[in-house]
C-alpha cells in the first residue's frame, strides 16, 4: 500500500517524520520524505499554507508517487458545538467556503462538495481515537470572527475550518484517488483564535500526527481494493 500524507506546515509533520526512517529529497521546491511504516509505502509533504499550495502539491505527489490513497492531517479551527482544542475531527465532507455554492456546482467539476473515501473512514473509525466526523471546510483565510464563523457554520453545518483540506479532496476527487483528512483542533475560529492557537500549534500538530500513525498501522489497509 502507497499512502500520501499531506500537511500544510512542516510543524504539522513533525511529531511523524520524527517516529520514521525517512530518505529527503528535494522535489519542485520542496522536500518530499519517503519512508516505510508498517508495511506501508509513504511519501510525506508539507504542501505549505492555503488551498493553491495544498492542491499543487497534491497532484505533484500524484503525478510523481501514483499513492493508493492520501491523508490530510494538520490542525484546524472547532466549529461544532462542544468542540475544544486537541479533539479530532474526521472529514466525512469538505467544501470552499470562500467560494458560492452555485458556482461550484454549475462550474467544473460541478460540485460543491467533496467527500472522504469510505473504506479510510471505516478503518479510522474502528480507532479508539476520540475524534468526531462531519464536513470541514477551506477558505484562503484564518478565520478569527465570531460573525463569519457563525456565517460559516449557518451556511455549511461544518465542524471544523482550515485553509487546505478541501483543496486537497478536489484534487483527489478530479484524480479519482481515495482521500481523508485528520484535524486536531488548534482554536475555535473565534475572537480568541489567534492566541488559541498558538497556545496550541504543537500539541495539537502532534496529537493528530500520532492519531494518524495509530490508523496507519492498521491490519485492514493490508485488505483494502480501492479499485
Amino acid at each position: 500500500m502507497k499512502i500520501g500524507i499531506i500537511t500544510a506546515m512542516p510543524i504539522e509533520l513533525s511529531y511523524v517524520l520524527e517516529q520514521l526512517n525517512f530518505t529527503p529529497k528535494e522535489f519542485k521546491k520542496n522536500t518530499i520524505y519517503y519512508a516505510d511504516y508498517e508495511g506501508c509505502e509513504l511519501a510525506l509533504v508539507s504542501s505549505g499554507v492555503g488551498k493553491v499550495n495544498a492542491s499543487t502539491y497534491t497532484q505533484l505527489l500524484i503525478d510523481s508517487f501514483s499513492p493508493d490513497c492520501i491523508f490530510n492531517i494538520g490542525i484546524a479551527g472547532g466549529l461544532k458545538q462542544g468542540l475544544m482544542p486537541l479533539d479530532i475531527v474526521v472529514g466525512s465532507s469538505y467544501s470552499h467556503h470562500d467560494v458560492r455554492i452555485q458556482q461550484m456546482a454549475t462550474l467544473f467539476p460541478k460540485r460543491s462538495v467533496f467527500h472522504a473515501d469510505d473504506q479510510l473512514l471505516k478503518i479510522i473509525n474502528q480507532h479508539d481515537i476520540r475524534g468526531i466526523t462531519g464536513c470541514i471546510v477551506s477558505g484562503e483565510r484564518f478565520i478569527a470572527d465570531e460573525t463569519e464563523r457563525k456565517n460559516i457554520i449557518k451556511q455549511f453545518n461544518a465542524v471544523a475550518v482550515d485553509m487546505e483540506s478541501s483543496a486537497i479532496a478536489h484534487t483527489c476527487f478530479i484524480n479519482e484517488m481515495p482521500f481523508v483528512a485528520m484535524r486536531c483542533i488548534s482554536d475555535l475560529a473565534d475572537a480568541t483564535a489567534a492566541d488559541t492557537y498558538e497556545a496550541n500549534e504543537r500539541l495539537a500538530s502532534n496529537h493528530v500526527g500520532k492519531a494518524c500513525l495509530t490508523v496507519l498501522s492498521s491490519k485492514e489497509f493490508g485488505y483494502i481494493n480501492f479499485a
